[in-house]
């Protein structure tokens, strides 16, 4: 490729340059060696608040005019505005050996381009601008000019330029453009521009960039950075660096067809920048942190290298660096699949070891060529391990069974023709005791990690699924099905909409495999298998069905209802074929009413009217099987591998055990007390036992309007809902007692930001449980929030926890936070938690102390974000919400 650069004539400044990333834009041709200068004098037509565009010169007659009717595809429009108020200077002049046109515009200047192209659109300020083009005709059509798209056009600015693209803005001191051939240069360009999953703008500064062809780029001396500061707080710089920029038409995965916005009719599309670079640092201020040969990345996604670092402090791991980076740049792939993410971690923990591991992410409109939306998660973290667990109370010096510790994770969804769902996971860890240590939050509060598949179609109320589970973690209690089906239909109206029928038939060949004692002595002195826990394998068939009848009664609404199941097991917990018949009958009822209060009326408390509704709903339940419960061993277990860990230990550390704990403490009874079997939907198969219940509820709502006069809406002011379970057989039932299960679930919305709320959970028999918490909630966005409660527990265990949590945004630079757990019983201090964050223009910068006494552990973080990452919409610093960075200009 032949680039040439022109000499500009006298009085217009020095030779041409270019802008930043122009894809798809301006004008074009050369610069005549001899030009004859003709002087034009324009005025402007209208004031420079309302600008109409400027006339340009008729072209001469020798040159050939041809009409244009209007903006059809292949053609170009020009309009012309004064920069500003001052009357426009222009020197027009022919040159007869090409038949173009120059002209010469030295006093402010705004040039708009629509070039034949969807999104050819440019905006261009500037104080001077030279014009080189041929064939211009129908000059003085509103100070419009209309030119094939393949006419010669070439423009040069100079002096505060100002190019916008769409939501792009650059910003350069000399430009040169050659439209037809899309080739040009830029000197000293900085670029704001938009990318996607980012709200702020990304800027970009070069010091010379060559445009080579229609979407592509070489830039030298160039960095990257989110802040707008002059000399940036950071900055991502490369010596060299090539842009490709490409527009990218979604495609319907199941038709193969251009996918369309239902809102414009318009493609749906979107822009893929990509960019390779050689010799990049990373600098922090002035100060060189990071250094790579090569790199490629998508600048839709603005992380460069590093994702995260974090420096940690604490008993459990010792002082940690845990750092997380961008594989594909590192790596330099530009070919990298559409929709995905791939990280590398390297995380150093002191007093454990070097941690390694690597995250895939993906998110497509297929599975790598197997059509349909496909999303999932492969997930890679280990470590050899030279220390000991530290797990809680009594288990703080714990041998790990395994020195190299790690654990695996899949997983994916995918939809396929035929209203089909593909879902698999795959979750291999090396020891009962990794995730608890090292991902407690997953292992506390997310499902368990299995391994299996799952083919299911849904088709109105109707789905069949196909699945097979295998357990690959031995310290686990886990139900392999080789294979498992399962049909559900839900709602099917019957004789005219007089009956309605609800099924579920499942046939399926299990085996339950149950968790082996732990290594450790001390883990294992808590260790004692549950009551349901043998090792049971064969087949097991069931179907549940109901029928019901719905009709209005007056005010109520009745549904009287019979449901039974037939279920066979090829072993029960004995080892023995065991058939089982279940069957339900009752009914259910609804009442609805309501009343309102339009004259109450209170500033204070911000009512304006009050309307009181209230539901009433009672179920009545006989039920009866032939076999027990506790014959069964949790084929479908009720609880995660996290609560079975505790329950494990809860014989011990309650009861003294190793016996089993009482009957009135076993989940599989609380779950039958609670109507489990009354689902056609069930989550257990096996949870179903002799019953009889009456079940009452009331659902109270008290709503008021709040808002401007004119534009007030409805909110509910104070909900109280209660619920309460009569067993009239109380010694089979409810342990000698008539009444149970009653709850409650209270919330006053005092004002928009002040809510007080209290729960409770009660049970009468003796050690029953009794649980209440009472608590308030003020929030005051954006400034912060507070949060205040106290949650008393008595039964087998007992205890009362003050908590107490704020968010508190200080000034524009500073966020604390603080959460704090008190037991006002025996255990006392619970633990700590401050958090300090100085809100940068271009990082968020953390410090934490906290204290768990449960790992009796006092622990110190120290974080660095850069505040561009798009981790989320807006970024959170001790739960206060902060604006990305350049999201409100200068900060």
């Amino acid at each position: 490729m032949d680039y040439r650069v022109r000499r500009a004539p006298r009085g217009s400044g020095p030779g041409g340059c270019f802008v930043m990333l122009l894809a798809a834009v301006l004008l074009g041709s050369t610069l005549p060696a001899h030009a004859q200068w003709q002087s034009v004098s324009f005025e402007p037509v209208a004031p420079a608040a309302e600008s109409q565009p400027l006339a340009v010169p008729q072209a001469p007659q020798h040159v050939a005019a041809s009409p244009f009717p209007g903006t059809a595809a292949g053609t170009r429009r020009l309009m012309l505005f004064p920069r500003t108020n001052l009357p426009i200077q222009a020197q027009w002049f022919p040159d007869p050996a090409t038949g173009q046109w120059i002209g010469v515009i030295d006093s402010g200047v705004n040039l708009i381009v629509e070039g034949p192209g969807p999104f050819d659109v440019i905006d261009v300020l500037a104080d001077r601008v030279i014009l080189w083009t041929s064939n211009l005709t129908e000059a003085d059509l509103g100070g419009e000019v209309r030119q094939e798209g393949d006419v010669p056009m070439e423009v040069y600015l100079e002096g505060n330029v100002v190019f916008r693209e769409g939501e792009r803005i650059i910003y350069a001191e000399r430009m040169y453009y050659d439209a037809v051939a899309r080739m040009g240069a830029v000197l000293q360009a900085e670029m704001l521009t938009p990318v996607r999953d980012y709200e702020g703008l990304l800027r970009l500064r070069t010091e010379v960039l060559l445009q080579t062809g229609p979407d592509r780029f070489f830039a030298r001396d160039s960095f990257v950075t989110s802040s707008r500061m002059g000399r940036p707080g950071y900055r991502f710089q490369v010596a060299e660096v090539e842009f490709e920029e490409s527009r990218q038409v979604f495609v319907d995965p199941f038709t193969g067809l251009p996918a369309i916005d239902p809102a414009t009719g318009a493609p749906l599309s979107d822009v893929r920048r990509m960019a390779t670079g050689r010799n990049s640092l990373f600098f922090i201020g002035e100060i060189p942190v990071f250094y790579w040969p090569r790199f490629a990345t998508d600048l839709t996604d603005p992380t460069f290298y590093i994702r995260r670092v974090q420096l940690r402090d604490d008993r459990v791991f010792g002082t940690q660096v845990l750092t997380q980076w961008n594989a594909y740049e590192l790596l330099g792939i530009r070919q990298r699949p559409e929709g995905t993410q791939w990280d590398v971690s390297i995380d150093y923990l002191g007093a454990r070891g070097l941690g390694h591991g690597t995250s895939f992410r993906y998110d497509r409109g297929d599975f790598f060529r197997f059509p349909g939306p496909s999303a999932g998660l492969v997930d890679f973290w280990g470590i050899w391990d030279h220390g000991r667990d530290r797990l809680g109370r009594g288990r703080t010096n714990l041998v790990p069974e395994s020195k190299y510790r790690h654990r695996l994770f899949w997983q994916h969804r995918q939809e396929i023709p035929w209203d089909f769902q593909l879902s698999a996971e795959a979750g291999w860890i090396s020891d009962r005791n990794f995730l608890e240590q090292y991902y407690r939050r997953e292992w506390e509060h997310l499902k368990d990690q299995s391994t299996g598949v799952e083919l299911k179609r849904t088709r109105d109320n109707r789905s069949l699924s196909l699945s097979a589970d295998v357990r690959i973690n031995e310290f686990f209690t886990e139900t392999e099905w080789l294979p498992r089906a399962d049909h559900f239909t839900i709602g099917q109206p019957l004789f005219g909409d007089v009956f309605t029928w609800f099924e579920h038939s499942s046939v399926g060949y299990a085996r339950l495999q149950t968790a082996g004692p732990p290594r450790e002595a001390a883990d294992a002195a808590l260790f004692a298998p549950l009551p349901w826990e043998e090792q049971r394998s064969g087949e097991r068939l069931a179907t549940r069905q109901e029928i019901n009848w719905p009709f209005q009664f007056g005010v109520v609404k009745l549904v009287p209802y019979a449901l039974g199941e037939l279920a066979h097991w090829g072993e029960d917990l004995e080892g023995n074929s065991r058939q089982r018949a279940y069957w339900q009958a009752g009914a259910r009822a609804s009442m609805p009413m309501w009343q309102t209060f339009p004259e109450v009326q209170n500033t204070f408390w911000n009512v304006h009217g009050l309307a009181h509704k209230v539901v009433f709903d009672a179920e009545f339940a006989f039920a009866e099987a032939n076999r027990s419960v506790d014959e069964f061993p949790l084929y479908d277990p009720l609880d995660d591998n996290a609560v079975e860990a505790f329950r494990r230990r809860f014989a011990f550390t309650t009861f003294g055990g190793p016996a089993p704990i009482p009957q009135r403490f076993d989940e599989r009874f609380y779950a039958v007390r609670s109507g489990l079997g009354s689902w056609v939907t069930s989550p257990s198969t096996e949870v179903v036992d002799d019953l009889m219940a009456l079940r009452l509820g009331v659902q109270q709502r008290w709503q008021t309007k709040r808002g401007m006069p004119g534009q007030r809406r409805i909110i509910d002011w104070i909900t109280l809902d209660t619920n309460l379970t009569w067993f009239p057989d109380a010694d089979r039932d409810n342990f000698g007692k008539s009444f149970g299960l009653l709850d409650y679930d209270f919330r006053w919305h005092v004002g928009d930001r002040l809510t007080l709320l209290s729960g409770g959970l009660f049970d009468f028999f003796a050690e029953g449980q009794r649980v209440v918490s009472v608590g308030g909630f003020l929030q005051r966005p954006p400034r912060g929030s507070l949060y205040l409660g106290l949650r008393i527990l008595d039964g087998p265990i007992e205890n009362r926890v003050l908590s107490m949590s704020y968010t508190y945004r200080m000034s524009p630079k500073w966020v604390s936070a603080f959460g704090m757990s008190v037991d006002l019983g025996q255990q006392g201090n619970i633990g700590q938690r401050l958090t300090l964050t100085r809100i940068g223009e271009s990082f968020l910068i953390s410090g934490q102390f906290g204290f768990d006494a449960n790992l009796e552990s006092t622990g110190v973080m120290f974080a660095i974000e850069p505040r561009f990452m798009p981790r989320t919409r807006l970024g959170r610093a001790g739960g206060a919400q902060i604006p990305i960075a350049g999201l409100h200009g200068l900060e």
